[in-house]
């Protein structure tokens, strides 16, 4: 079928991709990517979506023929470009003959299966017909015509009226070229006085005045659209435009008529716009209304920008870092809309796209409750995904089985209160056990617990994220950081998670975080090494991106829309806000009106620049607003005080508060007006600026009045409120309630009256309403406005007449300001509550929130005085004098006390009952693990004293805190290790009876951390601190946590486990610290940690420059810890400073300074080997002791090398041999070679290596190698040296020191 076929006979069924050699039609229409184009028209689907902007009349069958139309439209109009040549210099157009009639197509269909086929050839064939010259645009708009109407030719009568009005156009243009067809000067001289004789003021009469104007048409002919649309009635009202002023154009630069083309560049534009957007520029609209659609325009930077960062995360070709990019710009910009955008196009690209979402009128400053709605709508998302394809549903599976992992089935107990949803997806079952553990971690008492327990939460979301993080899915999080919406408290656990994901390599690489921000200087996250930050400024529209966007709204060419948007870009300065609601306001005045005749949108530009502006966009909205319908606004006045979100059965219950009728129906008029969104059972404020200026419109004294009529009609209603919405009925009402008390804003007091018994009611409600937020969520922020707005309703004698409930609300206040940090608020009103109180147990309540707080902020000593106070008062008073030896009388007499019992004994002890005792241990139980080190002797008598409970009054859980603690003194005040190993394993059965998951890491730090290791493989007691760390992050208690990790690195730096994940591990601990401020409160603790990393460092010979920057130097490191020492004499404080120093040196071979610090180390010890870090310090010395003794000759050496052997081999004789056999052998061979033995030296350094080998202390295998073969070169056996130094070098690499491993051989 290769023959030429008349144009009018053809039309394809399907759309057809028509290309011809050497020019593609469908080449891309803009420079920037597809995928960037795709977005920022909004041309991807997503599930429940319907982005159709317009739904066409015409049949497909039509469409099709229309659009394909359009691309030989484009092809014919391309080759009179190429057969004509064209005058630009404004001289006039070429006039040519054409014979429309003569042109055909050549179409070569290539498979009528597929839907593709090639256009051959297409032969424009210009041969005069008659002796009428007519313009090529004429001419050029009869083949069009021809073209889409498929007819073979023009009807006469209709030619001629359209030749008519060419000539008439031909004359206007040779009499005058400049002269308008639609607005005369006349006319424009007529305005201007009319606008010249008006008052001052008059500007809306003017407006009138000017509206009536009989606008000005030609009457000699009708014009060539109007022809076209009456004797083409079935034709695409765009086409009937184009082609008539592709017959009215000319080439000469200067328009005939207001929209006619001057050049055939105009009508190729036009034509690609119908080619590549056919909904809007080609077909006929069904819905004439002004809409702006789901587009993005001129955002192509922006969207390029994101994408970017986006392609890099999904194809694992980006940084690794966690990718964070923060859009500024002014509120109403579009910020939220673009990220939107590319969220829910990324969706399609199998990446999840969530929204953190916070209402400041619902949740005050809820700390979690912003990311407990993203994840809410998360696991909502994979409930979806459950029932796609077989990769969402492997996904969905994956994560499962991380969370359950991660979590374990209390945590996602726990969790699933506040994010339902969780446990539908894990659906994991909660055994006896574990249930008796999670009442007994939800059971909140004392203020270190609700401490603890919201710590447990934020440790479970923590590890919440991290789970599905690491399953491999990128996801994108958009939060709207809006300064005016967002507290403190939200940005901090924000700033807080981010870091938390930035240290964690799996997390990182499968996030982008975007934040939308109104000031360019605000940013969530601070510089991280691990972060890059991306800045995008969203500034107003430039002229071609409005004309772009003003064109797409009104279905128009942009030459056409051009005069508009010039205009509209002069009022509004390109702001978006500015944009819609002029062109609304526009419509409403009748200056913008869609022309049913035309079918399209017209405007008079001379009368638009009239139409006034404000200049504010809170202007603006109020202009808009106050043109509303009273019963409109009215609804939007009460809508307003819910927030951003309204619930449509909740609302409607207002129906005739405050003569407010027919709710439903004038909120949906008020979406109409574009003021509210509707989705479901939700209405929702268009923009956060809109909901604002409605709220402000109420005076605030009758505001809170406004507020107490809503909560109360909501509550007295609740029995006609669908069952589905009745706890969140009673939560948004008990917020307006509270709403409703006198805030103080602007000076006012804004107060109400209320009688004693509704004060009562409300102070009732909300301290239930508290406490709940509190156990189902640790929603501690929420709980706190509750619990300040209950006491804000208790009557004025409440403490006289109502005492427990005005204490109730007091206390838990004061614990929620204490989980907030809110020390110096909380201070005070323990004071006030202690003058109070009526019975020592309220007293003891508040001395126990008092002690937390201590505690928390570093206050040791006041803290121990409280906890003094508290036992004198409960009747368990400490000894007036607590010294070193006060304590080790009270400890020998415990010891022959506590010796006696076996773990069988403590499996059947009797349990403690009484509840004076139990207080007594709840509040002892609450001293800190770092009290062991800043108050060594302190913490050593409340162990004594938690024991002598235990053994008098029974066991609790606090117990198991006490025999560890115990032993702990045991062993290094009396230095038996062996009973203090004994308290230990007493002190773990005691534990493994309760289980509480609040104490793990107070009871496993001082027994794996010190009392195992004499007797056990140091590996296992890894392992056991490994395993507290995990149980106990899911519990809370962040600081002992903290402490307990640098417990555990220190151990696997002896432990000899590899470097390079050591030295990540110790700088995130650091971080951690730094995140959670402990460098002020801890700082000795934070600086030892970072000691430990700079010392960690100098084995794998790692610069210090990239730490210092993130921190701080390692010389300032050291003068901290010095200046921390001279202020608190702690022994401890310059004994690991000493640790660290030495490590240094002896890694970096500076053996004599080495040698004075371990000497300096054990002038502050027992000179005994009863803590982690005494093992490095007396092996190492030893070994420095030998080799000092060999090359220097320096008196005392050997003594030193010997006295350290002794107590390496009393370690392994007495203690653990696993732990001290392999450097208690290599010692000997180094004695042995000092003292000449040197077949004895042999023999014992093959059998460290061997046992260090067994023994998996890989660090120390290095060691025996490195100084065998150092032994075997300098006794003359080279090549056997050579050797083993070569095995020294590879398990150095292996251990990871590489400084170490590259020394072996310069250093031989």
């Amino acid at each position: 079928m290769n023959e030429p076929i008349p144009l009018s006979q053809w039309m394809p069924s399907r759309w057809a991709t028509i290309e011809t050699v050497g020019d593609n039609v469908k080449k891309r229409e803009s420079t920037w990517p597809q995928t960037v184009v795709d977005v920022a028209r909004g041309e991807f689907h997503v599930n429940g979506d319907n982005n159709t902007i317009h739904e066409a009349k015409s049949s497909a069958e039509e469409k099709a023929y229309y659009q394909n139309a359009v691309v030989i439209a484009y092809l014919l109009v391309q080759h009179v470009m190429g057969a004509v040549p064209m005058a630009g210099n404004g001289n006039g157009s070429v006039k040519i003959n054409v014979d429309p009639n003569s042109i055909t197509v050549k179409l070569t269909v290539e498979d009528w299966t597929s839907q593709s086929c090639s256009l051959g050839s297409v032969s424009v064939i210009l041969e005069p017909s008659t002796d009428t010259r007519r313009s090529i645009f004429y001419s050029l708009g009869e083949v069009l015509l021809i073209l889409f109407s498929r007819q073979e030719t023009i009807a006469p009568q209709c030619r001629a009226t359209l030749l008519s009005r060419q000539e008439c156009l031909n004359e206007r243009d040779s009499a005058n070229r400049e002269a308008d067809t639609f607005d005369s000067f006349q006319d424009t001289m007529q305005r201007a006085l009319m606008f010249l004789d008006l008052e001052e003021g008059g500007g809306d009469i003017m407006m009138d005045d000017l509206l009536e104007l009989p606008e000005k048409r030609a009457t000699t002919t009708p014009s060539t659209f109007s022809t076209l649309c009456t004797n083409y009635p079935t034709l695409p009202i765009s086409v009937c435009r184009l082609i008539a002023d592709v017959m009215e154009g000319s080439n000469g630069g200067v328009a005939l008529t207001k929209t006619s083309f001057t050049s055939l560049e105009e009508v190729l534009e036009d034509l690609k716009r119908m080619m590549f957007e056919p909904d809007v520029f080609l077909h006929n609209p069904s819905d004439p209304r002004i809409d702006f659609g789901r587009r993005l325009y001129g955002r192509e930077r922006e969207i390029s920008t994101i994408l970017s960062v986006a392609n890099g995360i999904s194809s694992k070709r980006g940084s690794g870092a966690l990718e964070i990019i923060s859009v500024h710009g002014y509120s109403g910009s579009g910020k939220s809309f673009l990220v939107n955008q590319i969220g829910r196009y990324l969706s399609t690209k199998g990446w999840i796209f969530l929204e953190v979402e916070v209402d400041r009128m619902k949740h005050g400053d809820a700390a979690f409750s912003m990311i407990i709605s993203a994840l809410d709508h998360y696991f909502a998302t994979m409930e979806s995904m459950k029932f796609r394809e077989s990769d969402d549903l492997r996904y969905c599976n994956q994560v499962a089985a991380k969370i359950a992992e991660a979590l374990g089935p209390v945590g996602v107990d726990s969790l699933s209160r506040a994010i339902p949803s969780l446990n539908r997806l894990v659906g994991t079952e909660v055994t006896e056990n574990d249930y008796n553990n999670k009442h007994q971690n939800n059971i909140v008492r004392t203020g270190e617990e609700y401490v603890m327990y919201e710590e447990r939460i934020e440790s479970l979301l923590l590890a919440l994220v991290d789970a599905i993080l690491t399953v491999g899915r990128p996801i994108l999080l958009l939060y709207d950081a809006n300064s005016q919406w967002t507290g403190d408290i939200e940005s901090q656990f924000l700033e807080k998670l981010l870091k938390h994901i930035a240290d964690r390599t799996s997390s990182r690489q499968n996030l982008l975080f975007i934040e939308c921000c109104g000031n360019k200087d605000t940013s969530t996250m601070a510089s991280h090494d691990f972060v890059n930050i991306s800045r995008i400024e969203i500034d107003e529209f430039s002229k071609p991106a409005l004309n772009d966007a003003i064109s797409h709204a009104l279905c128009l060419p942009p030459r056409v829309t051009a005069p508009l948007s010039e205009i509209i870009h002069i009022k509004t300065m390109g702001n978006i806000t500015f944009v819609l609601e002029f062109m609304k306001s526009l419509e409403k005045s009748k200056i913008l009106t869609y022309n049913a005749s035309e079918r399209q949108w017209v405007w008079d530009t001379d009368i638009v620049p009239l139409q006034r502006i404000s200049e504010s966009v809170a202007g603006l909205l109020m202009r808009k607003l106050l043109n509303l319908d009273k019963s409109v606004l009215d609804c939007l006045i009460v809508a307003s005080c819910f927030g951003s979100q309204i619930n449509v059965p909740i609302i409607e219950l207002l129906d005739g508060l405050r003569g407010v009728t027919n709710i439903g129906a004038n909120l949906d008029r008020a979406v109409e007006e574009g003021i509210l969104e509707k989705a479901g059972p939700l209405y929702m404020f268009s923009h956060n600026s809109l909901q604002r200026t409605v709220y402000e419109i109420t005076p605030q004294n009758s505001r809170n009045q406004l507020h107490l009529d809503i909560g109360s009609t909501l509550i007295s209603k609740s029995a006609g409120a669908p069952q589905e919405v009745i706890e969140e009925l009673f939560s948004v009402a008990l917020s307006h309630i509270n709403r409703s008390l006198p805030n103080g804003e602007n000076g006012q007091a804004n107060e109400i009256n209320l009688s004693s018994s509704q004060r009562s009611v409300f102070a009732k409600l909300n301290l239930k309403a508290g406490q709940k937020a509190i156990s189902n969520k640790a929603d501690f922020s929420l709980a706190k406005f509750h619990l300040k707005a209950g006491m804000a309703f208790l009557p004025e004698q409440c403490w006289r007449d109502q005492y427990d409930l005005a204490f109730n609300l007091h206390i838990e206040y004061a614990n929620a300001l204490l989980v907030q940090l809110e020390y110096k608020e909380l201070d005070t009103l323990c004071q006030a509550l202690l003058l109070k109180s009526r019975c020592v147990e309220d007293q003891i309540k508040i001395h126990e929130i008092l002690i937390a707080y201590l505690f928390r902020s570093g206050k040791f000593p006041e803290a121990l005085e409280h906890v003094r106070s508290v036992l004198d008062t409960l009747g368990f008073p400490l000894p007036t004098s607590i010294d070193k030896d006060t304590v080790r009388a009270v400890l020998e007499a415990l010891r022959a006390l506590a010796s006696s019992f076996t773990p069988e004994q403590m499996r059947k002890f009797p349990l403690m009952t009484e509840d004076v005792p139990k207080q007594a241990m709840k509040i002892m139980g609450s001293v800190p693990i770092l009290c062991t080190y800043s108050s060594p002797t302190f913490a050593a008598m409340i162990a004594c004293q938690m024991t002598q409970l235990s053994i008098q009054h029974g066991l609790c859980a606090e117990s198991a805190v006490a025999f560890g603690n115990l032993g702990f003194a045991i062993n290094s005040i009396l230095q038996d290790f062996n009973c203090g190993y004994k308290m230990g394993n007493l002190g773990l059965t005691v534990f493994q009876r309760f289980k509480s998951d609040t104490l793990i890491i107070k009871t496993y730090v001082p027994i794996f951390g010190f009392l195992k290791s004499w007797k056990e493989p140091l590996q296992s007691c890894s392992e056991g601190l490994s395993y507290a760390i995990h149980e106990g992050s899911l519990a809370g208690d962040h600081v002992s946590i903290s402490l307990a990790k640098v417990v555990l690195n220190r151990h696997l730096l002896v432990n000899g486990y590899k470097l390079s994940e050591l030295r990540m591990s110790q700088e995130s601990l650091c971080r951690e610290m730094m995140y959670n401020k402990q460098e002020e409160k801890f700082g000795a603790f934070f600086y030892q940690s970072l000691g430990d990393l700079y010392a960690i460092m100098s084995f794998i010979g790692e610069p210090e420059d990239r730490v210092a920057s993130i921190f701080i130097p390692r010389e300032k490191c050291d003068k901290a810890l010095l200046e921390i020492y001279s202020s608190t004499k702690n022994a401890s404080v310059l004994q690991i400073f000493y640790y660290q120093r030495f490590l240094q040196c002896f890694a970096t071979k500076d053996f004599k300074s080495a040698l004075d610090y371990s000497q300096e180390y054990d002038n502050l010890g027992n000179g005994m080997i009863s803590r982690i870090t005494d093992v490095p310090i007396v092996f190492l010395s030893g070994v420095i002791g030998f080799i000092l003794a060999r090359k220097t000759e320096q008196d005392g050496m050997f003594d030193v090398g010997e006295h350290r052997r002794m107590q390496m081999q009393m370690w392994a004789d007495h203690g653990s041999r696993w732990n001290a056999e392999n450097k208690s052998l290599l010692l000997q061979a180094e004695k042995n070679y000092t003292t000449g033995n040197l077949d004895e030296a042999k023999a014992c350094y093959e059998a460290s290596i061997k046992s260090a080998k067994e023994h998996k202390f890989i660090h120390e295998e290095a060691l025996a190698y490195e100084l065998y073969g150092t032994f075997c070169v300098e006794t003359g056996h080279l090549e056997n040296g050579t050797g083993l130094l070569r095995k020294a070098q590879s398990r150095y690499a292996q251990w990871g020191a590489i400084k170490k491993a590259s020394e072996v051989f310069p250093l031989m």
